[in-house]
């Protein structure tokens, strides 16, 4: 046990884990709140990330996105018995090759692409992208939220930005749920650019930071922030359950992307 800065939850009591990074040529220090379960490397503010995200980032190392793309239409979907996404203006954030986006627009939601760093091949019309934050009711981040190297001020300048969504979707692993040990997991991976890793206290206390109630539909990998001030949608989203079926899909694909 070391003690570092505070965490946001305000403990000062830390495990402290080390990962050797290839791309960054360095190891990387990563510590976990003995309170809440977050894990964060406090130094990858510092980092130089380009040598992660490169052109091969997609081929190489995220080579889930066509498969999660394909659960989270299914789950988007089903949302969509209960909340109206249809009649709302989704922004996929960190929207990349745009292949959910695609698959989105083609099923009848209304979807901007948001992607500073658009790539050369994408599939998605260049003309459903765009640079600058806009007025969207709905935030979709998907795996996203892991990436952040100062995660509790630049979600919150997200949200600012975006003038507070409705809704936020997204997905991330929960530390909460590794059995192996936590250094081993495949999750935990500057390579990957993962750089914070969240537990669902951590996440609680972030919802309610920012005027948010979070809602995790299989408390394993797909989330919802929800305006608290909203208290019929809350209501609505925490009555929907993942059906068994769909529920194993999505428990199988993580087992086998992350361990």
């Amino acid at each position: 046990m070391i003690l570092k800065n505070k965490c946001a939850c305000n403990c000062t009591a830390f495990k402290e884990y080390h990962k050797h990074s290839q791309a960054l040529d360095r190891v990387v220090e990563y510590v976990q709140c003995e309170s809440c379960g977050l894990i964060t490397a406090p130094e990858s503010m510092k980092y130089d990330l380009s040598s992660i995200y490169n052109a091969d980032y997609f081929r190489n190392v995220d080579y889930g996105w066509e498969r999660r793309a394909k659960i989270l239409l299914m789950y988007i979907k089903y949302i969509n018995i209960l909340i109206p996404l249809k009649k709302m203006r989704i922004c996929d954030f960190g929207a990349g090759n745009g292949y959910l986006s695609k698959l989105l627009i083609n099923n009848g939601f209304n979807v901007l692409a948001y992607e500073p760093f658009i790539q050369n091949d994408t599939y998605l019309e260049k003309s459903y992208y765009c640079d600058t934050p806009f007025d969207a009711d709905v935030l979709l981040m998907v795996e996203v939220f892991e990436h952040f190297t100062n995660a509790f001020e630049d979600i919150r300048k997200i949200l600012t930005d975006f003038h507070n969504p409705k809704l936020i979707i997204f997905t991330t692993n929960l530390t909460d749920n590794v059995t192996e040990p936590i250094d081993d997991w495949l999750y935990l991976d500057p390579d990957s650019g993962h750089f914070t890793l969240w537990s669902k206290k951590s996440l609680t206390l972030l919802g309610e930071m920012n005027g948010y109630k979070l809602i995790s539909l299989d408390n394993t990998f797909l989330h919802i922030f929800c305006k608290a001030s909203d208290m019929k949608m809350c209501n609505n989203l925490k009555i929907l359950s993942i059906p068994a079926k769909f529920a194993m899909k999505i428990r199988g694909f993580v087992k086998g992307l992350f361990g």
